[in-house]
C-alpha cells in the first residue's frame, strides 16, 4: 500500500471517529463540517435522513439518558482517488429502562474530497441479525 493511500485511510478513519463524536456530543458545528450538504443516510428499516434533518436532530433536545456511545469495528477502507468508501460494523451502546442495550449495524460510508476537504456524502446501515442456534 502506498504511503499516500495509507495516509488517506488514516485521515478518513479519524474523520469517521470525529463524526461519531459529533453524534455523541450533539456537536452541530462538527456535524456541519463533516457532513456534505447533499448527504443522505439510509437506515435498516428503509427510512432516510438528509443533512437538514440530521442537523435539526443534533440541535434539538437531547434524548433522555443522553446519546448512545458509538464505535466502529472491522472497518475497511477503499480509496478511489478523491472518493473513499469505509465499511464495517457500527456499534451503539446505551441505557434503556435502566438496562444496558447494544445495537449493531453494518455500515457503508462514502466520503468525497472537494476543495481539499473530505466530507461524508452518503451512509447506509444494515441490521446485524443475531446468529441463530441450530
Amino acid at each position: 500500500m502506498s504511503t499516500v493511500r495509507s495516509n488517506v485511510e488514516q485521515e478518513l478513519r479519524q474523520l469517521e471517529r470525529a463524526w461519531l463524536d459529533a453524534y455523541e456530543k450533539f456537536d452541530a458545528e462538527a456535524m456541519d463540517r463533516i457532513v456534505a450538504d447533499d448527504f443522505v443516510i439510509t437506515f435498516p428499516n428503509g427510512g432516510m435522513q438528509t443533512k437538514a434533518q440530521l442537523m435539526k436532530m443534533v440541535r434539538g433536545p437531547r434524548p433522555p439518558g443522553g446519546a448512545p456511545r458509538l464505535f466502529t469495528e472491522e472497518t475497511q477502507a477503499r480509496v478511489y482517488g478523491n472518493t473513499v468508501i469505509l465499511r464495517g460494523r457500527v456499534v451503539s451502546e446505551m441505557q434503556k429502562d435502566g438496562q444496558p442495550q447494544r445495537e449493531e449495524s453494518r455500515y457503508t460510508d462514502t466520503y468525497v474530497q472537494t476543495n481539499g476537504r473530505w466530507q461524508v456524502v452518503a451512509s447506509h446501515l444494515s441490521a446485524v441479525l443475531a446468529d441463530k442456534k441450530k
